[in-house]
Formats: C-alpha cells, structure tokens, sequence
C-alpha cells in the first residue's frame, strides 16, 4: 500500500462548464466558460467502498451509482494509482445543469479527478489527469472523449490529441466573449450517446481536409488572439451537419448572429445549445444574445441564453 504523505482527511475542488468541438475541433478542442461550476467534496473512510452523495441546483436526476456518475471511475482509477485500500465518501454540489451541451458531466469528473490527486498527494501531470477524468465521459456517454474534461481541468481554450491523450492549453484573448442560446426543448434521455451515434464513421477525404485546414486555423487563432479568425473557421463537416437537424431553427438562429455580430456559431457539445464566439470590442455580446434568442422565438421555440467569459481551470476551494 503506498503511504499518503499529505495527512488531509477531506477536500472540495471546483470546475468550470465548457462548451466542446467549436465546430471544426471535433472531440478535440474545448473551452472553460464561467457561467456554471461543480463543486466535489472527498473524505475518506473505512467501509473500501466509494459513496456518491449529489446534491445542488440540478442535482436531479443525477445518478448516485458510482459506475454510471462521471465522478466514480476517475476515482477508482486514483485510489488504483495511490494503492490506497480506503474508502471514499463524495459529495457533489451540482450545479452544471444537465443536457445542455455545456460538459456537465465533464466538470463533475474533472472536480472529482482534481480533488483526489490533491488528496492522494500524486501529483500527476495535465495530460494524466485529463486521462484519468475521460473515463468519467466512457461511464456517462460511452466514449472517453476528453474535450470537456480538458477544458474543466486546464481552464480557457484546450487541445487534446494523440493516444494516450495529450493536451496543450492556451489562455485565450480577454477580449472574448461566449454567447450561448439554449433551446427549451424535451430533455432527451441518453442525449450525448445519441448525438454520438449521429457522427459517421467515414468521412471522405475532401470533407476532412476542410475539417483539419479550419482547426489548424482555430488553434493559430487562439494563440494570436485573433478572434475573426477563430470565427471564421468554426464550420464543421462531420458530426454538426447531421447533429444540427436535432436543433429547431439551426440555421435562423446562427444567420441572426452573424448579423448581430458574431464572428463564430457552433454547436455547443453534443447540443442543443448553440455557441457563439464575439469580440466584445468590435460588438456586443448582448446584442448577440438576443438575436440568437429571436431566432429561436421566429421558429416558435423558447430559448434563454447567457454570456460569459472563458473560465480559470480546476481548483482547491479548501483542504484539511
């Protein structure tokens, strides 16, 4: 068993949502937004058994079964790495609500992965833990895709790549703004197994030299901080042609943004909330909000909406 060297009993860790994929960036790209948080607290115990509590504005419906919460292989994983023989009590605060395409699961599993490698004293580097919080997305979604975890983790804009996951994170330009529109749709069960099984398995060639030109250019983009060209090479080829036929009004509610201001719309994860990207300096993100949410209202379809700012990455609220 190997011996903790930090003697804390208990932590909390929080993590931001994000918004995945930024249209060309499929499974690849993901970007913290500071708009909604979850909190996870960790005390250890002696039953060597992992017990999940969730609590919180949109606890509901959230699963207590540590093999179908996003929080609970990420921490059997942690306690393998540790050989630590205890038991684990977590509690989640959740307030990253469900099914909105804004990584719920993903900050759930990126709280729990960042507070357990606090306690656990492992110290593990960003590409490990950004690993580790994937295997939350595998329980939720099926896959582990790490974008969303990425994002929650490492805070502002992040690239993930290669097999085992590699990240980069750059610090993206403070004049960004993040608007987000959400449907008031049905929420649908299953809804991010679903989007996934939207993706085709084979893309011809043209279609994916589109896609990886326009990521290259959204990467280039975020490390100039240039925001138009970012904008510019948000559209995607494979997965939100067919994903954008679950949103009402996909096409109003993306050309009202452009209008308004917009210099980038995309599909917001898995949806159905879509994302746009705005230059608070050349126009106004709320301007773009209520465009957005015209759109929607033109087709007959309430939305809400919110604009924020990208997010810091995980961290230790408290420690003892």
């Amino acid at each position: 068993m190997r011996r903790i060297r930090s003697l804390r009993r208990e932590a909390v860790g929080q993590a931001y949502c994000s918004t995945a994929n930024l249209g060309a960036g499929f499974d690849c790209f993901g970007l913290a937004l500071n708009k909604y948080s979850d909190r996870v607290q960790i005390r250890f115990t002696q039953l060597n058994k992992i017990r999940l509590a969730v609590k919180g504005a949109y606890s509901y419906g959230v699963p207590k079964d540590s093999n179908q919460n996003s929080a609970g292989p990420p921490a059997v994983a942690l306690l393998e790495r540790a050989r630590l023989k205890k038991g684990l009590f977590i509690t989640i605060d959740k307030n990253v609500p469900q099914g909105l395409g804004l990584g719920s699961s993903g900050a759930t599993a990126a709280a729990c992965t960042k507070t357990l490698d606090h306690l656990l004293d492992l110290r593990l580097s960003d590409d490990e833990l950004v690993r580790v919080a994937s295997l939350g997305e595998r329980a939720v979604a099926g896959t582990a895709h790490a974008d969303n975890v990425g994002a929650s983790l490492l805070g502002g804009f992040v690239i993930v790549f290669d097999n085992p996951v590699r990240t980069i994170s750059i610090k993206p330009p403070s004049k960004l703004r993040i608007v987000v529109a959400t449907p008031g749709l049905r929420p649908r069960r299953n809804k991010t197994r679903i989007a996934r099984g939207l993706v085709p398995r084979r893309i011809e060639t043209e279609k994916a030299l589109l896609n990886v030109g326009r990521a290259s250019a959204i990467a280039t983009g975020f490390s100039r901080g240039d925001i138009e060209l970012i904008g510019a090479a948000m559209s995607d080829e494979i997965a939100e042609p067919r994903r954008s036929r679950l949103i009402p009004s996909y096409d109003n509610v993306k050309r009202l943004a452009f209008e308004a201001g917009a210099s980038g719309v995309a599909i917001s994860g898995a949806g159905p909330s879509l994302a746009a990207l705005v230059d608070e300096t050349r126009h106004s993100p709320r301007m773009v909000s209520r465009a957005m949410v015209q759109g929607f209202a033109q087709k007959g379809v309430q939305a809400s909406s919110f604009v924020a700012r990208p997010a810091p990455e995980a961290r230790i609220v408290r420690s003892r």
